[in-house]
């Protein structure tokens, strides 16, 4: 971890040293953000954690939304974190009672929190747990402080906080005025009424450190795979009983990672190629096959749906988006950037995919219990015109595949990925595992 150690002299706020050094070796970064509270109990996690993560934690405070806001490259971007456990509000509600306003204001504190979540949606793939503020006694706090903090406006910052943070599916919340309130305010905080005993610190350390080990035992994601070249293409006829298949990687991990829940071994996949064409067959069992759409580019997730994404080069925003549901219908998007207008996209002339679906069930038939289905297709390289077609031997491309599975109806469906994608989007490139051809 070279490259945590060196950033470590930046992170500080105002210059001043980190609190802990990350331990060395290849662990994953975790960074602590927030205030004299985070100080408190940033040793206890740092121990906690000892072996499992380099846990970042700078010296200096966090202090209200705005100081985090801009320190935030600083702080959780450029340390490369797989987790950011991360709070403000403590100095935001801290009330002037000569100007009987707030450091920060309420409107501006959710402003500023909500600007802050979406840099770190943006701008990380770590997994991110947002920590409520802590309790205060207000009559300890007002006799040895030149402000005031008012337990009331915690529960009012802690509750726009929460709104704020629950717009975002990948937002998990550790509740700490919950944990620090159960410990007991009276023998928990010391004469200040806002900080805590050492026996606290260690309570809340220890509720940290338990919710960030929690986020880091991830499931297993599909982050390098081969596609290897084949002498015979298979017969695009939905059987997978072609000699080619047998020389295609299987690829059967399909967690939905974003909410680091595993999949099971439902869904098995493989990839080979020639001069031609890149060549995709799935198995995917299924209770409930449902389908949507009777023309191509159809909008086919609204039913199951297998989807292959590849993004042939980093250095350049073009990508692909290719489908094929259970009635044997495809959907084939060039994207020239991520954001491109999907209605012009579909409008587009046909790319060359074909696709061949059986079930084992009966679709669109609700209340039976169905088994499976399986899909096998083409996609020639000149598909891939956009960005230079057929690759070459030993090319690696960014690919994720990915899957809608419906059950009955009424309920959401299953969304699941071979990608570790720490963001819920099948879009999201920037987490897509490898795929090199080989001879």
């Amino acid at each position: 971890m070279c490259m945590a150690l060196g950033l470590l002299a930046a992170l500080a706020l105002n210059g001043a040293a980190p609190a802990a050094k990350p331990q060395q070796g290849p662990l994953p970064v975790v960074v602590l953000i927030g205030d004299s509270i985070r100080l408190g109990y940033a040793p206890v996690v740092v121990e906690r954690l000892k072996g499992k993560a380099d846990v970042i934690s700078v010296a200096a405070n966090g202090g209200d939304s705005r100081n985090v806001l801009k320190h935030l490259d600083a702080l959780a971007v450029r340390p490369g974190p797989v987790v950011i456990h991360f709070n403000a509000g403590l100095h935001d509600l801290k009330f002037d009672r000569k100007l009987k306003t707030h450091q920060v204001e309420p409107d501006a504190y959710r402003a500023n929190l909500a600007a802050i979540l979406q840099k770190l949606e943006a701008d990380t793939s770590a997994r991110l747990i947002f920590a409520t503020t802590t309790p205060v006694l207000d009559a300890r706090h007002q006799a040895v402080k030149p402000f005031d903090r008012r337990e009331a406006d915690v529960q009012t910052y802690n509750n726009i906080a929460l709104e704020v943070m629950r717009s975002s599916p990948v937002v998990e919340i550790d509740d700490l005025h919950a944990v620090a309130t159960g410990l007991g305010l009276e023998t928990s905080l010391v004469a200040d009424g806002v900080h805590f005993t050492k026996g606290a610190y260690q309570a809340l350390g220890t509720q940290v450190a338990s919710v960030i080990a929690e986020a880091l035992d991830e499931p297993k994601a599909t982050s390098e795979a081969d596609c290897r070249r084949v002498e015979t293409p298979p017969v695009l006829d939905g059987r997978l009983d072609d000699d080619a298949w047998t020389k295609g990687a299987v690829i059967d991990t399909f967690p939905a990672f974003w909410s680091g829940t595993a999949s099971g071994k439902g869904t098995r996949a493989r990839l080979v190629w020639d001069d031609k064409a890149l060549y995709f067959a799935c198995t995917m069992t299924d209770k409930e096959l449902r389908s949507f759409g009777t023309k191509r580019n159809d909008t086919l997730w609204e039913g199951d749906v297998f989807e292959l994404f590849f993004k042939p080069a980093l250095d350049k925003p073009a990508y692909y988006e290719f489908q094929a549901n259970p009635r044997s219908l495809i959907l084939e998007l060039a994207f020239s950037k991520r954001g491109d207008d999907f209605d012009t996209l579909a409008a587009k002339a046909p790319m060359g995919m074909r696709a061949v679906a059986l079930v084992d069930g009966t679709l669109d038939r609700p209340g039976d219990l169905d088994r499976s289905w399986t899909v096998e297709g083409l996609i020639p390289w000149t598909a891939f015109a956009l960005t230079g077609g057929r690759p070459k031997v030993g090319d690696v491309w960014s690919f994720a595949l990915c899957r809608y599975d419906y059950g009955p109806k009424g309920t959401s469906p299953v969304l699941t990925s071979s990608a570790p994608l720490r963001r819920m989007s099948f879009h999201r490139f920037e987490d897509y595992g490898r795929l090199t051809f080989e001879d």
